[in-house]
């Protein structure tokens, strides 16, 4: 009997996964996944999965933790089961959760705590590119670890903000886990950038307004008031990500509605609770990594305790969402409304900079204060659109096509070559920045206009329902003013040239008719050579002006090619 309990101990301690994070390290890429094995070959309630390959070549996990050893995504929601989802190293620089997340899935199954009622999916690490490109110097502003990755993956992208684009085959990898397991929470853990301030943890939360309303009172009233309640009484009062409004906190912290190229606004177009935990950049190692370890472990233990109606209201959400009329694109800060937040920070002062000789800002940590600030989180709508009954996509936008189908998107194609009328939309004008964003030149104007038209479509194209959970999805990537429509991030650029021209010595005959031969036309031209001087001294402007009115230029120049179609 004493051998078997000395065995028994022996086994509990030598067990233990030896992360270092208090040590100021954390692991390398090959000991997360060897000891993620490990962990798989010793416990029949955890699972490595591979998934798809990411840019580096190499394969992206999902470890799964499941009390009774079911891991089949199709069948857990049915045994009462909600799903936490646990992403780590997106930006491989700020790698708290890689050990928070090795330290909980260890003591869940070495302890046998694991929760009946909650299936933990956990991404060991995401951005495996960059967790690879380790080095000890490019997060400037950051103390610690030792080592650890960079911000960009294999390809140099930044891979929160290719949720909806993926460009990467990182993010096609993580939307095929997405939608095979429907994570109820998704959580994406961070390290901050900004003002310094006495909190270890901030977060990024659910933005009420991107969710179906039936989910937006949840949010407001029960989710998070409970999560801020529970990490105070884990001893790390917790604010919202600090973006002050001017330099420093003082002056209150703006919120925002996220936009879905963010894991949390993408996340929140299927009705999932996205979260982006942001430990405090300054904060020692081990502090970062223990209030990762409390909030993650917060979050679980709440799924826990309202899993069936989480399970529930989301289901309500989804089929709430497959009926909504009016969907928002864009969203304006109400600078007039704000909440009263608890803070805790250090004294802004300024002195000379020894550098440039200009005054420069610093925060006096022995100065600390305790007040409440604004936190600006109200948003009015600014761009809306009323769903149609369908999109029609032409076969041709095999990109967008792929990404519909990566997203677990319905559709049907048309049978046979058919004449619809419907709404489409001609780009008037788009405006572009100097250099890329993000592997893009993402459109950061879009002007369009209205019109009916009646256009042929070829057996083949996408007839696409708005009758689907995916609807929140669809609108915001096939509507072009979207925040992140598939036109913003130039998935349609090509509509945008101009393919036939003219000749202006040929032209000449054809204006000259076109100006006998219609005198409101004639009079339109004449008072804009007389406004405006530039253009009365340009004539191949004015042959172009009136080419543009003529029969012989291009009927779809600029139109965006998917129709709104109704019955």
């Amino acid at each position: 009997m004493k051998i078997v309990f000395l065995t028994l101990i022996t086994s509990l301690i030598f067990s233990q996964i030896p992360l270092r994070y208090h040590e100021n390290i954390t692991p390398t890429y090959a000991e997360t996944i060897n000891w993620y094995r490990q962990l798989d070959d010793k416990y029949a309630n955890a699972k490595l999965i591979e998934y798809g390959k990411t840019d580096i070549g190499k394969p992206l996990h999902l470890f799964v933790i499941s009390e009774d050893g079911n891991f089949d995504p199709e069948t857990y929601r049915a045994d009462g089961k909600c799903m936490v989802m646990i992403n780590n190293a997106i930006h491989p620089g700020e790698p708290c959760g890689v050990d928070a997340s090795l330290k909980i899935a260890d003591e869940l199954l070495r302890k046998n705590s694991i929760p009946k009622n909650v299936i933990i999916g956990i991404i060991p690490m995401y951005s495996i590119g960059g967790v690879l490109n380790r080095n000890s110097t490019s997060r400037a502003n950051q103390n610690g670890p030792e080592e650890y990755g960079f911000r960009g993956n294999a390809r140099n992208l930044d891979l929160n903000r290719d949720f909806i684009k993926l460009d990467s085959r990182n993010a096609k990898s993580i939307t095929a886990i997405f939608h095979e397991w429907k994570p109820d929470f998704f959580i994406d853990t961070h390290t901050t950038n900004g003002a310094d301030y006495q909190h270890i943890m901030t977060m990024i939360g659910p933005s009420p307004q991107g969710f179906a309303p039936s989910l937006q009172s949840f949010i407001n009233n029960n989710l998070m008031p409970t999560l801020y309640s529970e990490m105070e009484k884990a001893n790390y009062p917790m604010v919202p990500y600090v973006s002050p409004v001017q330099a420093t906190p003082e002056s209150g912290i703006e919120g925002g509605v996220s936009s879905p190229r963010y894991s949390s606004g993408y996340a929140a177009l299927f009705n999932s609770f996205g979260f982006i935990s942001e430990a405090h950049m300054f904060k020692t190692y081990e502090e970062r990594v223990e209030s990762t370890i409390a909030f993650l472990d917060i979050v679980i233990n709440y799924a826990k305790k309202n899993s069936k109606k989480i399970i529930k209201i989301r289901e309500n959400a989804n089929n709430e969402l497959a009926q909504q009329e009016l969907f928002t694109l864009t969203w304006t800060l109400d600078s007039t409304r704000y909440d009263m937040v608890p803070f805790m920070g250090y004294e802004a002062k300024y002195k000379k900079s020894k550098v440039t000789g200009f005054d420069r800002l610093y925060y006096d940590r022995s100065t600390k204060w305790s007040k409440e600030i604004p936190m600006y989180n109200y948003f009015t709508p600014n761009i809306q659109v009323t769903k149609p009954d369908y999109y029609v996509l032409p076969q041709a936008w095999g990109e967008v096509i792929e990404r519909l189908m990566l997203n677990n998107i319905n559709f049907t194609v048309l049978p046979n070559d058919t004449m619809l009328t419907g709404e489409m939309y001609i780009i008037e004008d788009v405006g572009n920045p100097a250099v890329p964003f993000n592997g893009h030149f993402i459109h950061s104007k879009i002007v369009v206009k209205e019109i009916t038209k009646t256009k042929q479509f070829y057996a083949g194209d996408l007839l696409i329902p708005l009758n689907q959970s995916g609807n929140k999805y669809l609108v915001e990537t096939l509507e072009p003013q979207g925040r992140d429509s598939f036109f913003r991030w130039n998935f349609f650029d090509s509509i945008l040239d101009q393919r036939e021209y003219f000749s202006p010595y040929v032209f000449e005959e054809t204006a000259e008719k076109m100006l006998q031969n219609d005198p409101e036309l004639k009079q339109e031209f004449e008072s804009l050579k007389s406004a405006d001087e530039e253009f009365a001294n340009n004539p191949r402007a004015q042959l172009f002006w009136l080419y543009k009115r003529s029969p012989n230029f291009e009927a779809d120049y600029r139109l965006y090619p998917v129709m709104r179609l109704n019955n």
